[in-house]
């Protein structure tokens, strides 16, 4: 397949549009197959690193463990971060032992690297018994589903097969809920709420959106996401919602003053102040 690959933009240029997209195709299948054989370079690596740990006494604090020692290699090596170069290590520990079948999907081509990911993410302290069912039921149809088509398709498998293990990962997801920022390559940021409850994340969405469609409504005429985000900014900023309406809307509107005597009356609710 490398070698089919290999030709040149000429040649590329003499295909028509369906021979294009198998080419595509047949590419993605070639780079599913060398993220694999990286998988297996860093299992191996890790399983040489897990023998010689073990011959090891421990005595000398100053050593680093087995996991930490590859994990730094790999990073060194592949000159990504240490948490990307952890996550692959652990990938390659789950795609190589308990998911051996998806490690083997992965290198014939028959899903990319990031359905094993999913796959791996989805399945993580589940029951072997359950886990190995979902994997099968998970490979059947892996290959025509986008990922979030087979994220849905295995929460679904799990709830059937082992609830009480979904309440618990969720549970403990919940334990670990966080605000995180991080910086775009548009020099904006990205400020995320991570791992709260299902029903409060909906409640908040759903709330700013209705609060974004009374402001249409008002005469904010920009996309219902630009009034959301801006709402939300003060909102976290401090403001009440009733006074967080009337900014956002004065700063769309030219004419806020006119509009702003219809908003606030409308939109004070003292059930919405806790925002």
């Amino acid at each position: 397949l490398a070698v089919c690959l290999s030709g040149g933009r000429r040649q590329l240029a003499d295909l028509n549009d369906d021979e294009l997209l198998q080419v595509a195709a047949a590419a993605r299948r070639q780079t599913s197959w060398a993220q694999a054989r990286e998988l297996a370079a860093i299992a191996e690596l890790t399983r040489r690193r897990d023998a010689a740990g073990e011959a090891d006494d421990g005595s000398d604090y100053r050593t680093l463990s087995a996991h930490e020692a590859v994990t730094e290699e790999v990073a060194a090596a592949l000159t990504v971060t240490g948490n990307t170069a952890a996550t692959l290590v652990h990938l390659a520990e789950r795609l190589t032992g308990p998911l051996s079948a998806t490690g083997e999907a992965l290198e014939s081509g028959r899903i990319d690297m990031a359905k094993a990911r999913v796959i791996s993410d989805t399945t993580e302290n589940l029951p072997d018994q359950v886990s190995e069912r979902v994997e099968a039921a998970a490979l059947e149809k892996a290959s025509s589903l986008t990922t979030g088509q087979l994220r849905r398709r295995i929460r679904r498998i799990v709830h059937r097969l082992a609830p009480e293990a979904m309440e618990q990962r969720k549970r403990e997801a919940a334990r670990q809920r966080r605000l995180e920022v991080w910086d775009t390559p548009s020099g904006t940021a990205d400020l995320a709420l991570c791992d709260i409850a299902a029903e409060d994340a909906h409640g908040i969405y759903n709330k700013i959106t209705a609060a974004a469609h009374g402001l249409k409504a008002d005469g904010d005429t920009r996309p219902l996401h630009l009034i959301r985000a801006d709402l939300a900014t003060n909102l976290l900023n401090g403001a009440p919602l009733p006074e967080a309406i009337a900014k956002v809307l004065a700063e769309a509107v030219p004419s806020g003053p006119a509009h702003l005597t219809e908003v606030t009356p409308r939109t004070a609710d003292p059930a919405d102040s806790h925002l």
